[in-house]
């Protein structure tokens, strides 16, 4: 029997894989029938008694053919598996029945066999488990590739090997029998609680086991059966311990595990009302903590997923944790707090749905402000989740109107989200709050002035309620009822005297209000007036986020744009009025570069969003409805629009055309729809004007695309636009000519491929006939100009022969403007001309002494055409080569290939082909023949232009200086040789000009010269970078565009002018600041262009003076469009930068700077602490200490911190916060020494002003601070210290011996406690130690930086003073510091102006360095040479009165160690020196009084 049978032992053995069967048989290589034999054997045995299983020889045949499972076929698996199960079935209904009788005898013996039928199934589960956990953990390791070989190799293991199938319906079949033989009185039978426990873990083990492979999760009826036995094994089988390990270990280790883990503790709570496991794991939850710098985010992950899925179907329980699991929202994990961010959601949704009592509306009150605090989390992620949320929330039945209005001024703040995932969500949200808003009562429409009419109207009936009597009365008699009975229909009207008496106001009693506050229609009307303001609320919030929603159209992120358009349809369809606003901007994307699918789906959307709103016909109307229907929408899209918005809507039209004509796309405008615009065009009636404009608009977008649909309507064109409609309305004759000119079709220009043949008409054609008649057709509206610009156009682009109408119509112009004898009879300006002009045309040579009257607005038309036509002709030169090109290339298509065409081609290669000559002679013609050809009607008009606009104050007419700018700068394009005579004209009418109009037209201008002779402009480009500080805006922008174009497509190359651009991006105008920084993003892809010029634009801004918060904003944008490998070399660029900076602001700009930088490595760092040396004496400044600590903080912000970046960062901080020290103790001492003079100087009988005048201390950390310069001294006190050197040298001041008075005893003390502050300052300056070993240099007067200029050493402490003697300059400087070194000299040019005035004045000084290190060096070794001399000089200079031959003093470069400590001596002399020059100031002032 099964003596030998022990559970834990066998338990222990399958877990270790060291099985050993007494009686196990050969299963591997046994023959087929053999196995089939043994297997019905044990079939018949355990059909006699299912106990039989005791058998050892039964249980260990079968153990042998588990042990072997995974080699068996699948038939005889298959009958393993039935062998067991059945066995199992039948033992489990013979407990239950001796369990019912209650034998303990009887039930105590199917103790062993229900061990071993569980023992089995336990094992075969775990067999089949493992093999199919390790073929998923297989496959997932392949890729996608390989993953349909690993399938094919399987399926073909599977026909030779079988055993490895899922075993499904076994599975299945297995949970059930665990779940019945679970439910029995198992406690009966295993007394022993261990014992037990040993049992039940045959049954939740391989539950647990097989929710672990995720192929059994998406089998909901093996799930559910699983979960059920794992619920028996927690609710009656004291398994809850052992279920909260494994579920939160199963967290933790398997991603696919959250959601059904949530899954069985729900079924646990609704199906066996146990909820003590759920508490448990969420208390458990609730303590853990999730840090953000692990960078594995499964587990949060996990357990998010867990919460969010729990939450969903078991909200209850969730809600008595939620006290505990809200913390989270404080972590860092942001995976965790979206998690709590949907859970809250889904409570939300829970309780909207339970009744509404004050404990749930105070919890949901509750939750809604915990989502309306996470709107400002740090994390996007989280926001996004948090945006998601709140579109959920707006499907729910409540609808919370309280909380929408806020919620949905959250969302719209989000819209100006940094991450590109809130902003999308944001959009996506709005939308939905949009559709289902609460607003219906009035058909759901969102029109504000409906909305504000009908809140009006409400609040006027509240009014009248209470300040109208019989108002009042009657909605008292109706809240009253009809107690009383049936009254007679007449009682209820007010009394005939009533209408007079509601003329009158007058207020109820304090009785009446209350009982009218009551009434059913008082109630009513106030929650009608509530309900129209919130939902007035809402439309302008809707109108605020339209602005935003326009700047996302123009976003780079395709998804985001998409989305945009979408909420633009949707409030179109809501009738908000503002929506046309952003659709008008929609139409923009039809110029979105095609980059892929992306710019295509943008594009298809966009035809799709103008299909939706104006093309889609309405299925409750007509046909013939329909069509007047969408032709009005079309014309309703010319109203007010710009010519960018025509130009785009042009291109989409067409689009949709081209595309229907292609049968790519299922939208198209129909021919019905076509006619009736042109019956809206040709109407009899007089209608509006922008109504037929705008139909003609339209026709000519259309025949971009379709040219027969104007080739067909022509004569309606001629009769139309060029007859008394088109002369009347010159708009509707421009947009004529335009529609005109589609007659030709579109051209699209194909880089290398020869033009096709062009559609070219007769000049007696009735096109030009009637063009010819219209021109001459008088007029005085500004209109003209652009009418007369798209004929001039139509001519060139129609007429065989152009040249010869626009000739003749000049010609016409010129008999009739100057065959003038007298003043004209026009209304407008006339003045005298005397016109160089040698002839016109045919007509005789006019004197220059027959002066004669010209009407100045007929010469400003005539010199517009002929401006015109000098530009179109070029235009048509280039048609004519281009013609030239197509006719050869034909020929030579024709004609057969042979000896005779080899022979052509050689002399083509030697002598040049026919059709280089005819380039050369367009060329010719072009730059010599049409300005300066004696035959050329051009030549005689250019001295005449030039003339005009060379005179603006005798001829000074506003239009006719336009016209003529625009004609002079329009003949510049033509010869180069004509634009070299005249540019520098050009620019000083530019400079010079007040009229916007014409600054404007000549920026322009310019930018086509620059394409046509880039080397003129370019040497001249600064003309044009001036202009981006121009007064008017207009004339920024378009310099701004002008210089954009030239600068990215390489026609001007950048030579530090940046500056002016980068000042641009803080402009006032949006369109200018958008333009500039689209201008930089474009520029950083060309070859770090940002990055190269960035010292240049950092210099343009300081010398500009912007003021701070400006610079901040500009170099915020530019640093972040340099790249990272960039930033160590800025780092030091930066540092360099502080020598040349003698200015706090330059300081503060210069570390704001470099606070941008990222300071991401340790070598970015090492940069930052090599160049400390050139701004330890700027680190007392507050905000330069505060950039610099900002620094430091970002270092030490890096996650995932580096440990080799630790002490470099501490070097950093603690040289930093030394010297700050040292700088504030400096001020502070010379603070106090300041005052210990103003305090002697009170007692000595000193002035109270006196100060310490001209004194300079150069100290670490604290900048050269100049206080007042010394009042000039006499004569007198000049020749006692010593007489001044005939060459005018500087020379030291002589020591004068202090004037000894009653009260010198008591200050004596007070000048020696000065004179060792002054002692110390001098001691503690590390330049100043350098500076004592300095030598003198043997040129005169000047002294010479590193690069060759005369410059002034700043860090020199001396103060000039400038006199005269006898007739000669000298410079006398006081130096407080060293008297022993050599002071420095002031430059000849200083010295020279200051002394042409008697007084003092405060000369400013620059200092200038070199950053060349060669020079450096250079320098270091003259030092050197003359060390020798040192001893001497410093001796000289501490008498005071020797005079110098020399006075430049080397200059130490940045990177030299300081000198070694001055001696006591040197200090003290710096110390006597200071002293005397305060002594000197007192002399000075009282020779003053006296």
């Amino acid at each position: 029997m099964s003596a030998n049978f022990e559970l834990d032992e066998e338990l222990n053995n399958v877990q270790q894989d060291s099985i050993h069967i007494s009686h196990e048989i050969s299963i591997e290589g046994e023959n087929q029938k053999t196995l089939e034999r043994i297997l019905n054997e044990i079939v018949d045995t355990l059909h006699e008694g299912s106990g039989n299983i005791t058998d050892n020889v039964i249980f260990d045949q079968i153990r042998s053919f588990i042990k072997h499972f995974n080699t068996l076929k699948k038939t005889t698996a298959t009958k393993v598996w039935d062998i067991v199960l059945s066995g199992f079935n039948s033992e489990i209904q013979s407990t239950a029945q001796d369990l019912d009788i209650n034998d303990q005898d009887m039930y105590m013996q199917h103790r062993d066999p229900l061990e071993m039928y569980g023992f089995l199934i336990f094992w075969i589960i775990g067999i089949t488990e493992q093999k199919a956990t390790s073929r998923a953990a297989a496959a997932e390791k392949i890729g996608k590739s390989a993953r349909g070989k690993g399938a094919r190799s399987a399926k073909e293991n599977d026909e030779t090997v079988e055993g490895t199938s899922t075993w499904t319906t076994e599975k299945q079949r297995a949970m059930d029998l665990m779940s019945k033989c679970l439910e029995l009185h198992l406690s009966k039978i295993w007394t022993a609680t261990h014992e037990k426990e040993t049992f039940i873990s045959l049954f939740f083990k391989p539950a647990y086991q097989i929710l672990e492979n995720k192929e059994n999760i998406k089998i909901t009826a093996l799930k559910q059966r699983v979960y059920k036995v794992l619920c028996i094994c927690i609710k009656r089988h004291n398994h809850e311990f052992g279920a909260r390990t494994t579920i939160l270990q199963n967290l933790q280790y398997w991603e696919h595990t959250p959601e059904p883990m949530a899954e069985l503790l729900e079924m646990l709570i609704n199906d066996y009302d146990y909820s003590q496991l759920a508490d448990s794991i969420l208390r458990d939850v609730s303590s853990r903590e999730f840090d953000e710098a692990i960078k594995d985010a499964s587990v949060p992950r996990a357990f998010s997923k867990f919460l969010v899925k729990l939450s969903e179907v078991a909200p209850k329980v969730v809600l008595k944790q939620m006290g505990l699991l809200i913390e989270h929202l404080d972590g860092e994990s942001y995976i965790m707090r979206q998690a709590i961010v949907e859970v809250i959601g889904n409570l939300i949704a829970y309780l909207s749905d339970v009744e509404q009592t004050d404990q749930v509306k105070n919890q949901i009150d509750g939750f809604f402000d915990i989502l309306e605090e996470r709107f400002m989390d740090t994390n996007s992620y989280v926001r996004t989740k948090l945006l998601q949320i709140a579109g959920q929330l707006c499907d729910l039945r409540v609808k919370f109107p309280k909380r929408r209005q806020r919620l949905t001024e959250l969302v719209i703040g989000r819209l100006s989200d940094k991450s590109f995932w809130s902003r999308k969500q944001a959009i996506k949200t709005l939308v939905r709050m949009i559709e289902t808003h609460p607003y219906s009562m009035h058909g759901g429409e969102l029109d504000l002035e409906e909305w504000e009419i009908q809140y009006t109207e409400v609040t006027d009936e509240l009014k009248a309620m209470i300040t109208k009597p019989s108002r009042r009365r009657a909605i008292l008699k109706g809240s009253n009822g009809n107690e009383d009975g049936m009254e007679v229909d007449g009682t209820d009207l007010p009394a005939a005297g009533d209408e007079d008496e509601d003329k009158d106001i007058a207020l109820p009693t304090d009785e009446e209000l209350l009982e009218l506050q009551s009434s059913k229609e008082y109630v009513t009307k106030t929650l009608q007036q509530r309900y129209y303001a919130d939902a007035i609320r809402f439309i302008h919030l809707l109108h605020r986020a339209v602005p935003v929603m326009c700047e996302l159209l123009a976003s780079t992120m395709k998804l985001e744009v998409i989305e945009a358009m979408e909420f633009f349809v949707t409030i179109h369809r809501y009738k908000v009025r503002v929506a046309n606003e952003g659709i008008r901007k929609m139409v923009h994307l039809v110029w979105m570069k095609d980059n892929g699918d992306e710019a295509k789906s943008v594009r298809s959307r966009l035809m799709e969003c103008y299909w939706q709103i104006y093309l889609a016909p309405d299925d409750a109307l007509t046909e013939k409805e329909n069509t007047a229907l969408i032709a009005r929408n079309l014309v309703s899209l010319t109203y007010g629009s710009t010519l960018a918005e025509l130009t785009s809507l042009e291109q989409l039209l067409s689009t949709i055309i081209a595309d229907s004509l292609a049968h790519t796309s299922d939208i198209t405008i129909s021919d019905e729809v076509i006619e009736k615009l042109w019956q809206v065009y040709s109407h009899h009636k007089d209608i509006p004007n922008p109504q037929r404009r705008g139909a003609i608009i339209i026709l000519g977008m259309l025949a971009k695309a379709k040219p027969d649909i104007v080739a067909n309507k022509i004569e309606t064109i001629l009769k139309i636009g060029l007859g008394k409609h088109g002369k009347a309305d010159l708009a509707l004759a421009r947009y004529s000519f335009i529609a005109l000119q589609r007659i030709t079709g579109e051209k699209k220009k194909q880089k290398g491929v020869v033009a096709h043949d062009t559609v070219r008409l007769p000049m007696d054609h009735p096109i030009f006939v009637k063009l010819s008649n219209f021109i001459d057709n008088p007029t005085t509206s500004k209109n003209w100009f652009s009418v007369m610009e798209q004929a001039l156009n139509t001519i060139y682009l129609l007429g065989e022969h152009p040249d010869a109408l626009c000739g003749d119509i000049i010609k016409s112009r010129c008999r009739t403007i100057f065959n003038l004898q007298e003043s004209s009879d026009s209304p407008l300006d006339q003045m005298s001309v005397d016109t160089p002009m040698s002839a016109v045309g045919d007509e005789p040579t006019m004197s220059l002494e027959n002066a004669f009257m010209i009407d100045s607005w007929q010469l400003s038309q005539l010199l517009f055409i002929v401006g015109h036509v000098a530009i179109k002709h070029i235009v048509h030169m280039e048609v004519i080569e281009e013609e030239f090109k197509r006719r050869k290339a034909a020929t030579g298509n024709e004609k057969k290939k042979g000896k005779e065409n080899a022979v052509e081609d050689e002399l083509d290669q030697v002598v040049g082909t026919t059709e280089d000559e005819f380039g050369d002679a367009m060329a010719h013609i072009r730059e010599r023949e049409l300005l300066f050809g004696e035959g050329s009607l051009l030549q005689v008009f250019g001295p005449l232009i030039v003339t005009i606009c060379g005179n603006n104050t005798l001829y000074s007419d506003k239009t006719l200086q336009s016209s003529a700018t625009l004609a002079l700068c329009k003949l510049m394009c033509i010869s180069s040789e004509f634009c070299e005579h005249n540019l520098q004209l050009l620019f000083t009418i530019l400079e010079k000009s007040t009229e916007p109009t014409i600054r404007s037209n000549i920026i322009i201008a310019l930018g086509d010269m620059a394409v046509c002779f880039n080397n003129l402009i370019d040497a001249n480009i600064a003309y044009l970078y001036k202009r981006l500080s121009d007064s008017d805006t207009a004339v920024k922008k378009n310099t701004l565009m002008v210089l954009t174009h030239l600068i990215l497509n390489g026609m001007v190359k950048v030579k530090g002018q940046l500056g002016e651009m980068a000042i641009c991006l803080v402009d006032e105008d949006a369109r200018i600041s958008d333009l500039a920084r689209l201008f930089f993003t474009e520029l950083t892809s060309k070859d770090n262009a940002v990055y190269n010029n960035m010292p240049d634009i950092i210099s343009h801004m300081s010398n500009a003076r912007i003021d701070e918060d400006s610079y901040r904003k500009i170099m915020r944008f530019l640093f972040e469009l340099i790249k990272e490998k960039n930033m160590e070399s800025m780092t030091e660029k930066l540092c360099q930068r502080f020598k040349n900076t003698d200015e706090p602001r330059g300081w503060r700009d210069i570390a704001f700077c470099l606070s941008m930088l990222p300071f991401k490595t340790e070598k970015s760092f090492k940069r930052l602490l090599e160049g400390f040396p050139n701004y330890q004496d700027k680190v007392h400044e507050e905000q330069v200490f505060k950039y610099l600590s900002d620094i430091i903080a970002k270092g030490r912000a890096i996650k995932p911190p580096k440990p080799e970046m630790k002490p470099v960062i501490d070097e950093f901080e603690n040289k930093l916060k030394e010297f700050k020290a040292k700088g504030d103790e400096v001020q502070e001492t010379e603070a106090k020494a300041i005052s210990a003079v103003k305090k002697g100087s009170r007692k000595g009988g000193r002035k109270p002003g006196s100060t310490l005048a001209g004194l300079k201390i150069r100290v670490v950390g604290v900048p050269d601070q100049t206080i007042e310069r010394r009042k000039t001294r006499s004569k007198k006190d000049d020749e006692d210290r010593g007489g001044a050197d005939e060459a005018g040298e500087e020379e030291d001041e002589e020591e004068v011996p202090p004037r000894k008075s009653t009260s010198q005893s008591m200050e004596d003390k007070e000048e020696a406690e000065m004179e060792d502050d002054m002692e110390r300052l001098a001691v503690q300056d590390p330049q100043s130690k350098a500076r004592a070993s300095a030598k003198q240099s043997k040129s005169k007067g000047d002294r010479w930086d590193t690069d060759g200029d005369a410059v002034m050493d700043s860090e020199d402490v001396s103060t000039p003073i400038d006199e005269r003697e006898d007739g000669k300059e000298r410079s006398v400087k006081a130096v407080p510091k060293a008297s022993k070194k050599k002071p420095g000299p002031s430059s000849a040019s200083k010295a020279s102006s200051s002394n042409k005035s008697g007084p003092r004045k405060k000369a400013g000084r620059k200092q200038k360095w070199s950053d060349d290190s060669s020079e450096s060096e250079a320098m270091k070794e003259e030092d050197d040479e003359e060390d020798e001399e040192a001893p001497e000089q410093s001796k000289a200079t501490g008498k005071g009165n020797s005079s110098r031959k020399g006075t430049s003093k080397s200059i130490r470069a940045p990177s030299e160690e300081p000198a070694a400590t001055p001696p006591a001596r040197a200090r003290r002399a710096a110390a006597s020196r200071a002293k005397r020059i305060i002594e000197s100031d007192d002399d000075d002032e009282e020779e003053d009084d006296d």
